[in-house]
């Protein structure tokens, strides 16, 4: 009887052991897809964020090259934009991305930059109105002047 429970024990030990062990692996293999899934999230919520922040008539050139877990529960997400490489944070329980302060302030000097580019476009474009109309001033004082002289001469040959 002693062998008899010996075996039975034994075989109770083999079957909960593999099916332990099936359930350890079957949750590490649902927690590494949950994990895919959150860090795949995390690349295409960075994606999104970066086309969203090019200008009307601008396209970024978007380039998401990795995605790493962070501290608490956020995801640090580095690519290439424009050229650029930029880093940004993912919290998969908000679904939100933020680039942080420096991204902000990174955006605000471009768009410095570019407005200041505009300014000095529209600034030499006035100039060459001014030049055009300053043109246009003389030939009509040129104009007037010769439509004068010819009146004068005429008044003066009549009398």
């Amino acid at each position: 009887m002693n062998k008899k429970w010996r075996n039975g024990f034994s075989r109770v030990i083999s079957t909960t052991t593999s099916v332990v062990i099936s359930c350890v692996l079957a949750g590490s293999l649902v927690s590494g897809c949950s994990t895919e899934r959150v860090k795949n999230q995390a690349k295409e919520r960075a994606a999104r964020y970066w086309q969203e922040k090019a200008y009307p008539g601008k396209a970024y050139d978007v380039q998401v090259i990795e995605a790493e877990k962070a501290e608490n529960g956020m995801w640090r997400v580095k690519g290439i934009v424009d050229g650029e490489t930029r880093t940004g944070l993912f919290n998969p329980e908000t679904e939100s991305f933020n680039e942080g302060l420096y991204g902000l302030s990174q955006e605000r000097g471009r768009k410095i930059a570019e407005l200041e580019q505009e300014v000095k476009y529209w600034k030499e474009k006035a100039e060459g109105f001014e030049k055009e109309i300053f043109k246009l001033k003389v030939k009509l004082g040129a104009g007037a002047r010769k439509t004068e002289s010819a009146a004068g001469t005429d008044h003066t040959a009549g009398d």
